[in-house]
């Protein structure tokens, strides 16, 4: 279309109205990000591939099994005997239990509920997000650690992997029309059914909460029993974990549902706002390097192909920051006992997918969620003078526990973030008021 000696491409309307003029739709500032998202991802799997052939390996087995080919073999049962511990400084207090998104890193959720039954703790509300929906929901239920342990490590491919071959089959002939996901999801809806039943959220124990966010509408919301409380927990579960392209959207009134974690990791709004504020929270960072600090690319211009290096920081900037905002907003408001149990390596790029896919080391990340809970309780000292947390370094074991006041908490969510990789000896522990 030619106007004033200027000539305008432009894609055809639709039904909404006018078309609109083709580069400024492939030009969008906000398209941009989902090209470096693009670039990065196809980067990732490249070298996932190059350096793991066994992504190919667990990608195959769970879309299906070769004749002939056993079970693979989990430990399903990663704990000893209960070992009793006290806690006399969180008498009276409300302790909220929290985790990022992380796939089966997550699995440490159910360690760090062992080391509360352990301590004869129950938390006021747990906060979940994405892969430890997995986990904490059937927490939530009521349900022993001991228990969601057996009940998870028994997955076998079948009974939470439902490749969508009708639809994927088609998306040539159909324009990928409707496509959203290549697992459908409903193999797990109906795994946790089995498990819990028609439980609504409104029914469980502990209220639980993870975030959802909206296809058509662009927002977040968040799942549980002050929301939703009509939801049965298994659509719960269905709901949180849906993660575009990954899993298909899930309906839900008049609007297409995905996995929240894809906007906020760290969701703190259930512990601040929708119930009642607690005093303590326990956190589980599996997802970032440790205190939320992103990803290091120090020397990108130097680097071949420098611009696949931006892209990984652009695709994560957003939310890496909200995770390190929400970490200050509160610590400003409870005191916070953050845990880091699965080393960051474990799930970065595709190993995200291996551990969502693969469960082998769920056991261990559980016995490391334990343990770092354990520590990060045990660590936790009170000054008597002042009724305020103070420095604790436990010799031996990695752990250094931190509280300081809420006026210092910005400062002391940075500071606590500095280490870039986890510590020689192992997982951490790192607390701040």
């Amino acid at each position: 279309m030619e106007r004033g000696g200027t000539v305008d491409y432009w894609e055809h309307g639709d039904a909404r109205g006018p078309g609109r003029p083709v580069l400024s739709t492939l030009l969008d500032v906000f398209r941009l990000r989902q090209y470096f998202n693009l670039i990065t991802a196809a980067r990732t799997w490249a070298e996932g591939v190059r350096e793991d052939a066994g992504l190919l390996s667990d990608v195959r087995r769970a879309a299906f099994t070769l004749p002939g080919e056993g079970r693979r073999r989990v430990e399903l049962r990663p704990f000893g005997p209960p070992e009793p511990f006290s806690v006399e400084w969180l008498g009276g207090k409300r302790l909220a239990l929290m985790a990022t998104g992380g796939s089966g890193a997550l699995a440490s959720v159910v360690g760090a509920a062992r080391a509360l039954e352990e301590a004869g703790v129950q938390p006021s509300v747990i906060s979940l997000c994405s892969g430890s929906a997995l986990f904490g929901f059937p927490v939530a239920a009521g349900v022993p650690a001991a228990e969601v342990a057996e009940f998870v490590l028994s997955f076998r491919p079948e009974d939470y992997v439902d490749v969508d071959w009708s639809t994927l089959a088609a998306l040539v002939p159909t324009a990928a029309r409707g496509f959203a996901g290549v697992i459908r999801g409903e193999r797990i809806e109906a795994t946790y059914r089995r498990l819990l039943g028609d439980m609504r959220l409104r029914d469980l124990p502990i209220p639980a909460y993870a975030p959802v966010w909206s296809v058509e509408e662009n927002r977040l919301e968040y799942l549980g029993p002050r929301t939703y409380p009509d939801l049965s927990v298994a659509r719960a579960v269905r709901m949180a974990i849906a993660l575009p392209l990954f899993v298909e959207p899930v309906p839900l009134g008049d609007q297409s549902w995905c996995d929240g974690g894809i906007v906020d990791i760290f969701p703190v709004r259930p512990v601040l706002e929708l119930e009642e504020p607690c005093d303590v929270s326990l956190a589980i960072n599996g997802f970032y390097p440790p205190g939320f600090v992103g990803e290091d690319a120090r020397g990108w211009q130097d680097r071949r192909a420098s611009i696949l290096y931006v892209a990984s920081q652009v695709r994560t900037c957003q939310q890496a920051e909200l995770a390190r905002v929400n970490l200050r907003r509160l610590a400003a408001s409870t005191e916070v006992l953050m845990t880091e149990p699965v080393p960051y390596h474990k799930v970065r790029g595709v190993g995200f997918y291996r551990q969502f896919l693969n469960p082998a080391e769920w056991p261990e990340f559980m016995r490391s969620g334990r343990s770092t809970a354990r520590r990060a309780l045990l660590g936790h000292r009170v000054d008597a003078r002042t009724g305020r947390a103070r420095a604790v370094q436990t010799a031996g074991s990695g752990v250094r526990t931190t509280g300081v006041r809420p006026e210092k908490a910005h400062r002391a969510a940075k500071v606590s973030g500095a280490p870039r990789e986890p510590a020689p000896n192992g997982p951490g522990v790192r607390g701040s008021r």
